[in-house]
């Protein structure tokens, strides 16, 4: 018993001195009175197994029993007094308001626990609190103690008159143990780590070489590589055999790299996993080594294009450059393609690039009719493989690319034709777009009053700002109205790329005179006099 319970013990029996006094002037005596002069017996033991192995972390269930035998006096009503219990909220021998720190001591061992509220131990009664504790990595294999110190309150006296209660409760610390074995065991040390091909996105090796720097043998031993936000296991549960005390072994994996913001060294966990001198398969704790992640692959991205017209089929030259420091093997350009253009491929070789080289790819795309004369962007890709030759795409890259106008032609001259004849027009064609008509030919569209059987005219190739004069044999009804009219002519042509393009529609003007000189002339005309 401390010294404060003893304390409180003098100065409430000298209060319930005084009250037996008063109240025996006033009543002839005290209705009930109790005294216990034994404190609660606590004791503590490891609930379930107490075997601990070096550089684990785990949690010890501590059982805490009270034995304690209360020796007691009473006198007086029974009922008054076992109404004051249960009024005060007391138990008769039970240790109340427990509380229990466990501490380390001379163990090998770090208690991660604090201090833990019980609550109330009755006799005979039994409590459970978890306690979590670390075992040093390089225990000794043993037995420990553990000491466990318990503090409570408990019932020392109970004094009942007519009127009121008087509860005496004094405070008690004890200190007990528990006890703990440390077992042999294998424990994993990790010697080494290096990385090869460890690139953002792409597949790479990892080497570790790992000891067992435990007392114990690990048989049929397996290392394991835990995933984490870096590096995912392609390969895994490499066999290491049997691995004896201070045994090093190296083990390689295939991983797979996330697609890291930037380049660093990483964090990367392993695990053993064997057969104890038991048999029994354990795994041993997570130990860590580092590693260093690339940066991915970089590119600079440059266009040309080729008659990329509106209405057309062009061309984009696409010039990719390794702005990384590592060589990127059997590389290709993928076109994402989107509005208004078709590409007819979408994929071209770039070979191998080293560090800085520059490799070139083409993609033909047709450019829609309704597309506007502009800036357009073109989305790629690179590809390219990585150590195990598997297909890793780059993020996508943009890059503008400018759409002429369509192409476009004018016509001019003065074609006159006399109502009722037969005869040969010129036209001059001037090819006013931006891109040249190779192999074009022009072609006119009569109606009435004009007739043609020579309704096509071989221009040859025309150079932006380029003209050509043709010939067209046309003929006109004898009753036509002299005036002027409107003929429909187009021009068809080979772009660049062989493609075949036909211009819309645009107008010539032949100008219809008034028939003369009567049946003299005609026969004249007929004749070609």
């Amino acid at each position: 018993m401390n010294q404060d319970g003893r304390k409180t013990r003098v100065g409430v029996a000298a209060l319930l001195a005084l009250v037996v006094v008063l109240a025996t002037a006033a009543t002839p005596v005290a209705a009930a009175s109790y005294d216990e002069y034994q404190q609660p017996e606590l004791t503590t033991a490891v609930q379930g197994s107490n075997v601990v192995v070096p550089g684990e972390t785990t949690t010890l269930q501590v059982g805490i029993q009270n034995r304690g035998t209360a020796v007691t006096r009473s006198e007086g009503s029974v009922d008054r007094l076992a109404t004051a219990f249960q009024s005060a909220g007391v138990k008769p021998g039970a240790a109340m308001a427990t509380t229990a720190r466990v501490e380390a001591g001379s163990a090998p061992v770090d208690v991660r626990t604090g201090e833990q509220s019980v609550g109330t131990v009755a006799p005979d009664g039994h409590r459970q609190v978890p306690v979590e504790i670390e075992v040093a990595e390089n225990a000794e294999p043993g037995t420990y103690r553990i000491p466990v110190v318990l503090e409570f309150q408990y019932v020392r006296a109970v004094s009942v008159d007519d009127d009121e209660s008087f509860i005496t409760r004094n405070d008690a610390t004890v200190r007990t143990h528990v006890t703990i074995r440390v077992d042999e065991s294998v424990r994993l040390g990790i010697d080494g780590v290096s990385g090869e091909h460890l690139r953002a996105n792409e597949d790479g090796r990892v080497s570790v070489t790992v000891r067992n720097t435990g007392t114990e043998t690990a048989t049929d031993a397996e290392l394991m590589l835990k995933p984490n936000d870096q590096l995912t296991p392609r390969t895994n549960g490499v066999a290491l055999g049997t691995l004896d005390p201070n045994e090093t072994a190296t083990a390689t994996f295939r991983v797979g790299v996330a697609d890291i913001e930037n380049a660093g060294t990483f964090a990367i966990p392993f695990q053993l996993r064997y057969e104890d001198g038991n048999g029994v398969v354990r795994t041993s704790a997570v130990r860590t080594g580092s590693v260093t992640v690339e940066d991915a692959p970089s590119f600079d991205l440059s266009v040309t294009t080729t008659d990329l017209y509106v209405d057309s089929t062009g061309a984009v030259t696409l010039s990719v450059t390794n702005t990384g420091d590592r060589p990127v093997r059997n590389a290709r350009a993928v076109l994402h393609p989107a509005e208004p253009f078709s590409p007819l491929s979408t994929s071209a070789s770039l070979g191998t690039l080293d560090p800085g080289e520059t490799g070139t790819a083409t993609f033909k795309l047709e450019v829609a009719d309704r597309a506007v004369a502009q800036s357009y962007p073109l989305t790629f890709t690179v590809v390219h493989e990585d150590a195990y030759r598997e297909r890793v795409e780059s993020d996508s890259l943009t890059v503008p690319v400018t759409v002429g106008p369509e192409t476009t032609f004018e016509t001019s001259g003065e074609p006159t034709v006399t109502a009722g004849s037969t005869e040969t027009v010129e036209v001059t064609i001037t090819n006013t777009g931006e891109g040249v008509m190779r192999d074009s030919v022009a072609r006119i569209n009569v109606n009435t009053p004009f007739e043609t059987d020579d309704d096509t005219a071989y221009v040859g190739d025309l150079e932006p700002g380029e003209s050509a004069t043709v010939t067209f044999t046309v003929s006109v009804d004898s009753a036509a109205t002299p005036k002027t009219y409107s003929v429909d002519t187009t021009v068809k042509y080979d772009n660049a790329f062989g493609r075949t393009v036909v211009t819309d529609v645009e107008p010539t003007a032949i100008e219809v005179t008034e028939k003369q000189g009567g049946l003299i002339a005609s026969i004249l005309q007929f004749l070609g006099l």
